[in-house]
């Protein structure tokens, strides 16, 4: 098997990022979680929204915070996945609107540019 990072960069779509991140931190045990700050928690990714929401979180986090030991390496390892996923998301472009989307939720589409005739 290919590695997380080897994974996420042979992904052909969104959806398949956030699968990738649904397994990676699925792998994670309880006690790993528990190292991070409780606001910055991996849960249940629904979008590539939920995986960029976690990637600003971890890097705030990352920025401000005091962890060292356990903690700190704990931390660094999501901001080294997260970052990656972030990229890979970036560089396939946006999935389509998620069905269960609402204006609050999520930022409001453009409209198409028409060009003049």
């Amino acid at each position: 098997m290919a590695s997380w990072s080897g994974q996420l960069d042979a992904a052909k779509s969104v959806d398949e990022v956030v699968a990738l991140a649904l397994d990676y931190f699925a792998r994670w045990t309880p006690e790993e979680i528990a190292l991070l700050p409780a606001h910055c928690r991996p849960s249940r990714f629904r979008d590539e929204i939920d995986v960029e929401d976690l990637h600003r979180c971890a890097v705030e986090e990352f920025r401000n915070s005091r962890a060292s030991g356990d903690e700190l390496a704990q931390l660094q390892k999501l901001m080294a996945f997260i970052a990656r996923a972030s990229v890979t998301i970036a560089r396939l472009g946006p999935s389509e609107e998620p069905s269960d989307a609402t204006p609050a939720t999520r930022p409001p589409q453009r409209a198409a540019a028409v060009p003049d005739s």
